[in-house]
């Protein structure tokens, strides 16, 4: 087997890997509606997905780098668990202290509990969605820059975390980036009603206002509810055309 990935072409495993990011932004996005996206796309649906994340997380390097913070990811210390430099001449007192206070852990998880306490409909909420995910991400990067054996085998940080952006960033971007897009539209901020241009295709016609698009999967057009209790999905090829208004 190990040879067998040995042998793949750099060209493969990256195009493999875009498609799978793809498909975790599809995840994101149709999932909030619980749609199985594995019934419904085809192939030629997820590239156009994982662009606009992987943009993003380009965006968040750049800034990374002409600030110097990518340097700032690089961490020679052994204890790279602490966001904080630990001296040997503090008591013992304050260096447990200091360990438990600043661990990206323990840190990680106060940020997850007080987002999950504090924001109201948590799984449905934007800005949940938001801060959870530069916080595990960056965590990760944190973790990952820093591996020893990396290190050794990548020597230049700028690098590392360029990788790590791609490896780590990038997938969780695509994901989260799908959720957060998604629940514009579940929670009615981002509305697009749609219409049969014959309004007398069933699901359609007076009942119009009372739907809003979703988005198109290969060969159908999908809407629901404005309470979202309702999902339709409709081949394109079973109405003459449609009219999409947006709010």
């Amino acid at each position: 087997m190990k040879d067998i990935l040995l042998k793949l072409p750099l060209s493969t495993v990256l195009v493999t890997y875009l498609f799978i990011c793809g498909l975790l932004y599809l995840i994101g996005f149709w999932g909030t509606f619980n749609i199985d996206v594995f019934n419904l796309i085809t192939i030629y649906d997820i590239p156009k997905s994982f662009v606009f994340p992987l943009l993003i997380s380009q965006g968040f390097f750049s800034i990374q780098f002409f600030t110097g913070a990518v340097m700032n990811l690089n961490d020679d210390r052994e204890d790279i668990g602490s966001i904080v430099k630990i001296k040997d001449e503090w008591p013992f007192w304050r260096q447990a202290l200091t360990r438990v206070i600043s661990n990206t852990s323990i840190l990680t998880t106060i940020v997850f509990l007080l987002s999950s306490i504090f924001l109201e409909n948590r799984f449905h909420n934007e800005l949940f969605w938001l801060i959870n995910s530069l916080t595990v991400g960056y965590f990760l990067l944190h973790r990952f820059v820093n591996i020893k054996e990396l290190k050794l085998l990548v020597k230049s940080s700028i690098l590392r975390s360029y990788i790590g952006h791609m490896l780590i960033v990038f997938p969780i971007t695509c994901f989260s980036t799908g959720k957060i897009t998604s629940l514009k539209v579940y929670n009615n901020q981002n509305i697009v009603n749609i219409r049969s241009i014959t309004d007398n295709t069933v699901g359609f016609g007076s009942d119009s206002i009372s739907v809003k698009f979703l988005g198109f999967i290969s060969e159908n057009f999908i809407y629901s509810t404005l309470d979202n209790k309702k999902t339709y999905i409709i081949n394109k090829n079973s109405v003459d055309g449609v009219i999409l208004i947006k709010q």
